[in-house]
């Protein structure tokens, strides 16, 4: 006997795909359950789903509370990605985040002057990126949730001050991040990770560049570190180099822009759809609205198709820029 899902149903379960934490699972699981068709065709589909929510329920209950100082790096991604700014004491890491950002973050020239993250966010062309200041990075002491919130973003500045020792200083972080189980790159890893590792992009931002001997600095970061990172002098009070800063930030995260458009219109390249690289004209619908996937026919594709209008299926991979009219 064939299930006859409905929209409401298949809009639940577009929603439970879509969730990324456990309560978010549950409450779009409990939705499934409150709309599926009770017949004998759902009968099999009714107790996985049962089945479903008590594994959820359990690793619910089997997490272990969280203190207030790992609540305190609990920092919620807003914008297009999450992108945090690490350093050592005097980087100055929160000057170049207050600059970039214009949020305010405690800036003064003694250290530890960031006692807790502090999120912002930083405009790029058409859209917003979080970028989350961070207290200055000690050797031999990890604050409870520091590691959690550099393995949930989605990439790093690493800030470095180059007029003192700034060699010195990249090996002191790299040294922090191994004890953390975090390797970085500027690009994809070079090989596999090892279990309970994590891999994250980067980029070097060496600060103070307006200072004297900094160039030295640059030098002496740029001959160690060359073949592994780009590195980028900036100036917090001359505000050098944001610009490439914030495309830089952009290029090395793994996203892209398309626009949607209505059919005999033009589309609004003000208001692009933010999606993971790789992803589908399936994915655009989805992030429009959940009925679009189930009822979707075909779609036509300007940009990176072969010819401007294209007609494409649901499994077509989008490019950046692409700008999507979906046929339902």
């Amino acid at each position: 006997m064939p299930a006859n899902l409905t929209p409401q149903y298949l809009e639940a379960e577009a929603k439970f795909k879509q969730a990324k934490s456990v309560p978010e699972k549950i409450k779009a699981l409990e939705a499934m359950m409150a709309v599926i068709p009770k017949h004998k065709g759902t009968e099999r589909l009714r107790g996985q789903l049962k089945s479903r929510m008590a594994k959820l329920k359990e690793e619910l209950q089997k997490r272990p509370a969280v203190s207030r100082a790992e609540q305190a790096y609990n920092v919620k991604k807003e914008g297009a990605a999450q992108v945090v700014l690490l350093g050592l004491p005097n980087a100055g890491k929160s000057n170049l985040f207050t600059h970039l950002t214009h949020a305010p973050s405690e800036v003064a020239d003694y250290p530890f002057t960031t006692q807790n993250p502090i999120p912002g966010m930083m405009k790029f062309e058409n859209l917003q990126i979080q970028l989350v200041d961070t207290p200055p990075i000690q050797m031999d002491r990890i604050e409870p949730g520091f590691p959690n919130l550099i393995r949930n973003a989605d990439g790093l500045l690493i800030v470095l001050d180059l007029t003192d020792d700034p060699v010195f200083q990249m090996e002191v972080l790299l040294e922090e991040l191994n004890r953390m189980k975090i390797r970085i790159g500027d690009g994809d890893p070079a090989c596999p990770l090892e279990q309970g590792w994590v891999f994250k992009r980067a980029f070097l931002l060496g600060n103070k560049a307006d200072l004297k001997n900094a160039m030295d600095g640059l030098r002496a970061l740029e001959s160690r570190f060359k073949d592994e990172w780009m590195v980028l002098p900036v100036s917090a009070r001359e505000e050098m180099n944001f610009e490439e800063v914030r495309k830089e930030v952009f290029c090395r995260l793994d996203i892209l822009r398309v626009y949607t458009k209505i059919p005999g219109k033009e589309p609004d390249l003000t208001e692009p759809v933010i999606l993971r690289r790789g992803s589908t004209i399936e994915d655009v619908a989805l992030s429009v609205h959940k009925d679009f996937a189930a009822k979707l026919r075909y779609a036509r594709v300007w940009g990176s198709g072969k010819f401007d209008g294209q007609m494409v299926k649901r499994d077509y991979r989008v490019s950046e820029g692409d700008v999507i009219e979906l046929h339902l």
